[in-house]
């Protein structure tokens, strides 16, 4: 059974992905912060990671990124980028997943069908 790594601050959020993840036949790990989430990634090694960029800071996701790609535990981790808010801003110059190392970005609210499509391509099961 392949686990998923869940990075975010919203509880909600981290409760109804849990469960449609899990619907689907995934084993599903949660973190609440930017350290939890490394401290779960290199702890457990998940399968994939699901990372919000905004949770204690605006840019705890992407600080949690570069931690996961700096480290040689961590660094061969697929990764999926969800975002509550426009990506195009303050990220211009990185805003496609090759340049910030990810297998897709997301927008929140995000629906269920482009969740799961996203994990099996990431997972390579498409």
């Amino acid at each position: 059974m392949k686990r998923m790594l869940i990075v975010d601050d919203d509880p909600q959020f981290v409760e109804s992905t849990r469960r449609l993840l899990e619907a689907n036949g995934y084993r599903v790990l949660s973190a609440g912060s930017e350290a939890e989430g490394f401290e779960v990634a290199k702890r457990e090694k998940p399968d994939l990671v699901i990372i919000d960029i905004m949770m204690e800071t605006w840019s705890a996701g992407l600080d949690l990124l570069e931690r996961l790609k700096g480290d040689p535990d961590t660094k061969d981790i697929p990764r999926i980028l969800l975002s509550a808010v426009g990506i195009q801003s303050p990220l211009e110059p990185m805003s496609s997943p090759e340049a910030l190392g990810v297998r897709s970005i997301l927008q929140k609210p995000v629906k269920p069908d482009e969740l799961l499509s996203a994990v099996r391509s990431a997972l390579g099961e498409s």
